[in-house]
């Protein structure tokens, strides 16, 4: 029946393999299931200190939550999780990354540093999107895996996003950089975040020698300590760095027509977007919006509801023009484009998409009462 408990009493086995390390708040070991012959991480809630037992359990379980809305390659995965709170303990299976901490990586992969770059920023842009600050950035909490895979670790510190009450908390860690002007300012935000992502970087460079880096001026951005000087979020600093990289692929010309035509629809669509509306950022996202814009009018000439195109691209609220004209061929000729491309490549075309939407006037929540467009 519905709402009935479902009791899993099946008790599961795992043979151990090797201790991992020991923190403020609890062990770590490498595990294996025999009977998928996987490896895992298990973490284990026990505190170095008796007395802290009770007081951080708390934290504990919110590192659980944490981990659990979050899937991306870039970030580390769990598995499952096991509470046992009149104990006060309890463990979280996670992925094994078979790897080594970024700067131990990059002192001996120099030459992977810009690609390394640009996955730790996807990764703290996913954080981003859940409203997800990770508080303790540091080169033990950042992994890379032997094939080249960034992952992201200890969500510990890690808080879903109230600045102004959690700021005491921010700034009680041993930060290992220097403190920017946000702490003087009693911030702690996602550009508190990127500054102390930048000075990691820096010191790499530094302690390794490094002087190709394609991101030096996105670096210099970066770790300004002034926070009205700096990018403010990791969603700003993913488009630059794609602006950056656009320079490097080419687009041939019936692309490039393809594209354009869409285009000039696309602009016709929008008049003014409210300034709390965010851009939707997966291009699979927008693929599949898009798809489903296309089938309800495949055999029109222009498409039948604005408003199904309009969503495809901003979340939020948005004035639309809801007489506009948007060819359906020229709509089909660009869906079929960004679906074989890849992921590189869609990111640019979208981001050609956004620079349009940025040149649009925002507003606040006023109201226009004459105004002909339709409010979405």
């Amino acid at each position: 029946m519905k709402d009935d408990i479902i009791p899993f009493l099946r008790i599961k086995d795992y043979k151990f393999i090797k201790d991992i390390g020991q923190g403020g708040l609890g062990k770590t070991y490498l595990i294996q299931d025999e009977l998928i012959d996987e490896n895992f991480v298990c973490k284990k809630y026990t505190p170095m200190y008796d007395e802290h037992k009770e007081l951080y359990y708390d934290h504990f379980v919110d590192e659980i939550k944490l981990l659990h809305l979050l899937f991306h390659i870039n970030v580390v995965r769990v598995f499952n999780f096991y509470l046992y709170p009149v104990n006060k303990t309890g463990y979280i299976l996670m992925e094994y990354v078979d790897g080594s901490i970024i700067s131990d990586y990059l002192a001996n992969n120099p030459h992977q540093i810009d690609q390394v770059f640009v996955q730790v920023i996807s990764g703290f842009r996913h954080l981003e999107e859940h409203k997800i600050l990770h508080r303790d950035i540091r080169p033990e909490n950042i992994m890379v895996s032997k094939d080249g895979y960034v992952k992201i670790i200890d969500f510990g510190f890690g808080k879903k996003v109230l600045f102004d009450e959690d700021f005491d908390k921010s700034i009680s860690l041993n930060w290992r950089y220097p403190t920017p002007m946000d702490f003087a300012q009693k911030k702690y935000n996602y550009a508190t975040e990127i500054y102390f992502i930048g000075k990691l970087f820096e010191e790499i460079l530094s302690d390794n020698g490094i002087s190709e880096f394609a991101y030096k001026g996105i670096l210099h951005k970066m770790t300004t300590i002034n926070p009205e000087a700096r990018i403010q979020s990791f969603f700003d600093l993913e488009r630059l760095i794609i602006e950056g990289g656009s320079s490097q692929l080419v687009f041939d010309e019936e692309e490039k027509k393809i594209y354009r035509n869409f285009a000039i629809d696309f602009s016709k669509i929008y008049s003014k977007v409210e300034t709390t509306a965010q851009y939707i950022k997966d291009p699979a996202q927008i693929i599949k919006l898009l798809e489903e814009a296309y089938t309800n009018s495949m055999l029109e000439t222009t498409l039948q509801n604005v408003q199904s195109i309009s969503r495809c691209f901003i979340k939020g609220a948005y004035y639309f023009n809801n007489s506009a004209e948007i060819i359906v061929d020229d709509m089909f000729a660009f869906l079929q484009m960004i679906k074989r491309m890849s992921p590189e490549r869609q990111k640019i075309i979208i981001n050609n998409l956004w620079q349009r939407l940025d040149r649009l006037p925002r507003y606040t929540d006023e109201v226009y009462p004459d105004d002909d467009d339709l409010p979405f």
